[in-house]
């Protein structure tokens, strides 16, 4: 049984151009033909056309694709029917459930009430553990004994952020909340929004982070994409990827004189061949880095 979890930010802008879309189904119809077994499911991140991602979606499901772009809820809470989504090996036997959740907006979170004062917790904390309480108590009552696993998109205490690469998701002041709204059924959660690969809660709870360099605080991040085996208790592995372009920061730490920038830049020796979007730089006197 093979899965690919992609937990948001696939775009990065609410208004993706043609390119960009083309890129990310030339990316899925790859995957496929590389394993047609290949379930794949992709969830939306603060950055994402919800709607728009999920346009698709009756297309995408006949291929085993699952596109999830907004939080459908009903008159019994979510529809779990479209949250909960079996993964199966060769045979046809379900291994494994995913608990797909995307980026959540305060409509979103039940009983929500900004302001409110007198509780044990921040209001957005207690609705978000609600909310996630409940979506696993249905998902556990269909799973059973089989591993139950989320997907998420936000930020957790603890969580290591990027410096200025990152947007802070703020919901009633808030931009974080505890690992521990997500209940211990849940065997292992893959987030999205943090570009760093990092672990918490023991490594139940993880951000596999972003498979390139979104800025230049992010050079030294070893990045890459995270595998989970079941037959090994999914205990998760980082994996690095090669970077398909080099990225440099002039000068390495703290700042120079535009004219010391430019002489290292010019030390790198880039090839005249490079395509030209792969070859950018940019340089800015209150910010003397290049990229």
């Amino acid at each position: 049984m093979d899965a690919l979890l992609v937990a948001g930010d696939v775009f990065d802008g609410i208004n993706p151009s043609g390119e960009a879309q083309r890129l990310l189904y030339a990316a899925i119809a790859d995957f496929l033909r590389a394993n047609p077994r290949l379930q794949i499911v992709m969830t939306a991140g603060n950055h994402d056309p919800a709607q728009r991602l999920e346009a698709p979606e009756a297309v995408l499901a006949a291929l085993g694709v699952h596109v999830i772009g907004t939080l459908r809820q009903g008159p019994d809470g979510v529809d779990m029917d479209r949250h909960l989504i079996a993964l199966r090996d060769s045979s046809d036997t379900i291994r494994a459930y995913v608990l797909a959740v995307p980026f959540l907006r305060a409509a979103d979170l039940p009983g929500l009430q900004l302001g409110a004062v007198g509780g044990t917790e921040p209001a957005v904390t207690a609705a978000a553990r609600a909310l996630h309480l409940g979506m696993a108590k249905a998902a556990t009552a269909r799973a059973k004994d089989l591993p139950l696993l989320a997907m998420g998109h936000l930020t957790c205490a603890a969580g290591l952020e990027s410096e200025g690469a990152e947007r802070r998701i703020l919901i009633g002041g808030e931009h974080a909340v505890p690992p521990d709204i997500f209940p211990p059924t849940l065997s292992y959660v893959a987030l999205g929004h943090l570009h760093r690969p990092q672990s918490l809660d023991g490594g139940r709870v993880r951000y596999f982070g972003s498979p390139f360099p979104l800025s230049a605080a992010e050079i030294t991040y070893d990045h890459g994409v995270t595998l989970l085996d079941l037959d090994e208790g999914l205990v998760p592995r980082h994996i690095s990827l090669p970077r398909p372009v080099a990225m440099h920061r002039l000068p390495e730490r703290g700042a120079a004189p535009l004219a010391d920038v430019a002489a290292a830049l010019a030390a790198l020796n880039l090839s005249p061949d490079t395509p030209r979007n792969a070859n950018l730089s940019s340089i800015s006197r209150s910010s003397p880095t290049a990229r």
